[in-house]
């Protein structure tokens, strides 16, 4: 955060570069405490925060005292946004004064939680399980599953009820996750030969698409070749699917389904098997640059979006596919922080986390406008 300085502020008018800033401050309250696990939140972060606020106020006081009346809503505002600030740096410290350190770790963990929970959400709320890819589910399982391996040591040192809670729901989710897998599997062998050959047709399809965004779309250093993996094992299984529902009364269309889904197969397998000869060849300095240098483009992006800029006017569709470009990001920079600590400075890593669930929380705010 850059600091406030009490003889920054721009004039003429000097209402207008007072209320800029008060807008900037709290574009940064939101984004770093705003709908964010309180036990993970950084309280020197607020008290600089209020204190740059206060120093606002100050200076905002002192002109109104200097000019014409037409201050009082802005003193207004500031002083309701104070109050907020103060009231969430109680909230904050309350908890966090309350808490174990197991308390601690497990809302770490649960907080990673709602990151993969918020990609099933993304890609499979409100979706028929038919055109759904039951490997990025079982990536979401999977690694939800971790998070509650890592969290059941915890759970009988816990002091918060509301820690307790949160594990329990983790638990729930695994739960809810493996029926919603075997609903989805069997899913796919309902209907008819016909219906089932339409079903892989547009699975293809949609793994086509998703292939051109999360691989193509991205840079190279920053393709996870875990990403290309599973779109790989998607495919193969559109494949096998194909094939097996192969019949001679389906349409021509099922049979060149079947030639592009193999042609695609060879072409992915060889994209992966030179991404990884190409990466293991990249410095890992080089790398950790590409991937924050692409975390800074992608939230320029998603700031310009929400503060209204035009040129940055995103609908659900390209926000939901942003979020997913900034998870990426996220998962492969929290990979390398963990082998090796000092390449990924722990402010930067949580300054992406805090914009990646800001950002998911500007999508479901577009899917609720969205809903008769």
């Amino acid at each position: 955060m850059v600091c406030l300085r009490e003889d920054a502020i721009e004039s003429p008018p000097p209402i207008a570069g007072l209320a800029r800033e008060m807008n900037r401050l709290h574009q940064e309250f939101i984004l770093h405490f705003s709908g964010h696990v309180r036990m993970t939140r950084d309280l020197a972060q607020l008290d600089d925060l209020l204190a740059y606020m206060e120093a606002l106020q100050r200076q905002a006081t002192a002109q109104a005292f200097q000019s014409e009346g037409r201050w009082q809503s802005l003193l207004d505002l500031l002083a309701r946004r104070l109050q907020e600030y103060q009231s969430e740096r109680g909230a904050v410290a309350q908890i966090q004064a309350s808490a174990s350190l197991q308390d601690r770790q497990a809302s770490q963990q649960t907080a990673r939680a709602r990151l993969v929970l918020h990609r099933f959400a993304r890609h499979f709320s409100g979706q028929s399980r038919r055109t759904r890819d039951i490997e990025r589910l079982t990536d979401i399982l999977l690694e939800t599953q971790e998070i509650f391996q890592a969290l059941r040591p915890l759970a009988q040192a816990i002091h918060l009820r509301s820690v307790a809670e949160e594990i329990g729901a983790v638990g729930g989710y695994v739960e809810f996750l493996t029926a919603e897998r075997e609903e989805l599997l069997e899913s796919r062998r309902a209907g008819s030969l016909a219906d089932q050959s339409d079903n892989w047709q547009l699975l293809l399809a949609n793994l086509e698409n998703g292939w051109k965004t999360e691989v193509q779309g991205q840079p190279r250093a920053t393709r996870r070749p875990g990403l290309l993996h599973r779109y790989i094992t998607s495919l193969d299984g559109v494949l096998e699917g194909l094939m097996t529902a192969r019949h001679a009364n389906l349409p021509d269309q099922h049979e060149l389904a079947i030639e592009k889904a193999a042609r695609l197969l060879v072409r992915w397998q060889d994209e992966l098997a030179e991404l990884r000869n190409w990466q293991d060849a990249l410095p890992p300095a080089e790398r950790v640059s590409a991937l924050w240098t692409r975390a800074q483009e992608l939230v320029q992006v998603f700031l310009g979006h929400w503060t209204g800029d035009p040129a940055n006017a995103l609908g659900s569709e390209a926000l939901g596919d942003l979020c997913d470009s900034l998870d990426e990001v996220e998962r492969q920079l929290s990979q390398l922080a963990r082998e090796q600590p000092l390449a990924v400075p722990p402010a930067r890593l949580a300054w992406l986390r805090d914009a990646l669930v800001t950002a998911e929380q500007h999508f479901d705010q577009s899917n609720s406008w969205q809903q008769p």
